[in-house]
């Protein structure tokens, strides 16, 4: 009865005690306690009387972060396309595969790498307030990029943070920024990745190193 009752409310997502009721046919004291026992196991949660299941709450942020004009496609379509982000399927494959044509999917690829950069940034100008570190620069595409490192990441900064005070990289980091840089400049070796090259270079030491599974679970999280 109860894996029935929490497939019901998988399905319905939302709903209230007598409609969940009158759906299973139950009596509304009967499923009452099932309902209770779901909120126990952190399955359901309980809000002005409506009983939402957390993957569809979860969900519904998703969609609440992402821009207006993506909330025509459904929810499957876009946990398709953040799955296909993660493992760098191009754009336009994924396309084939999903529907979307290339610029949707391409608008939805530039949301996230933006939502990487703002987050990355956030975390180097927390360090960088207590502890400033003098950058190392380096040039993408005539450019010019500040790399800073704190707790074996590698920060970029499309502009300069300078204090009087900062600190030089050490022997260790300054090795960790040649192999992650030798790195970039492999992977951003394509004139179309020029226009957002801070963007792409945030995304790719975002990506260095870690697995797909990672990617996607962190992915989400930056998201919501």
């Amino acid at each position: 009865m109860k894996d029935r009752i929490q497939k019901l409310c998988k399905r319905l997502s939302r709903f209230t005690l007598e409609e969940i009721s009158l759906i299973a046919e139950l009596d509304e004291f009967e499923i009452k306690i099932i309902l209770q026992g779901l909120i126990h196991e952190t399955f359901l949660t309980v809000h002005d009387n409506n009983y939402i299941y957390n993957n569809a709450e979860k969900e519904v942020k998703l969609k609440k972060r992402l821009p207006k004009t993506f909330e025509y496609h459904s929810q499957e379509i876009i946990d398709m396309i953040i799955k296909c982000f993660c493992a760098e399927i191009p754009s336009n494959k994924a396309g084939l595969i999903l529907k979307p044509d290339d610029s949707c999917i391409c608008n939805f690829n530039l949301f996230f790498r933006k939502k990487i950069f703002e987050k990355q940034k956030e975390e180097l100008l927390k360090y960088f307030k207590k502890n400033p570190q003098a950058p190392r620069h380096r040039m993408f595409f005539d450019k010019e990029f500040y790399f800073y490192t704190y707790n074996n990441y590698l920060y970029v900064s499309d502009e300069l943070l300078l204090r009087d005070t900062a600190k030089s990289f050490s022997v260790a980091e300054e090795r960790q920024l040649k192999i992650i840089y030798s790195f970039l400049t492999r992977r951003l070796n394509h004139n179309k990745k020029k226009k957002y090259v801070h963007l792409h270079i945030s995304e790719q030491i975002w990506r260095h190193k870690k697995d797909y599974n990672f990617l996607k679970s962190d992915l989400r999280n930056i998201l919501f």
